[in-house]
């Protein structure tokens, strides 16, 4: 089973190596950390994980493509609404308005 750095994955996947470093320190990708007995840990990939994190990739450009997209909205009738909104949070209310 051959590993990689995770210089290499970032070479080898076209993604920045701080967010490889990033999610493995977070726990969303996986792989084999390496200690020496040191502090330091040095991370390193199967084929198999960079596969997977390929493919998790992948599938999140894909929801975010197909992610709906709002209504055309009138932005003068927007504005007005979301002012009501805030004044009825902050309590103002125009005189004489029920």
């Amino acid at each position: 089973m051959s590993t990689y750095t995770l210089r290499e994955v970032a070479e080898k996947t076209g993604l920045s190596l701080r967010s490889i470093e990033k999610g493995c320190r977070d726990g969303t990708i996986g792989h084999l950390p390496k200690c020496d007995g040191t502090i330091r840990v040095h991370r390193r990939m199967t084929q198999t994980q960079i596969d997977k994190l390929l493919a998790d990739r992948t599938k999140q450009a894909v929801q975010f493509v197909a992610a709906p997209t709002r209504e055309p909205v009138d932005e003068l009738e927007e504005a007005r609404r979301m002012s009501r909104e805030r004044a009825n949070r902050n309590g103002l209310r125009r005189r004489g308005a029920v």
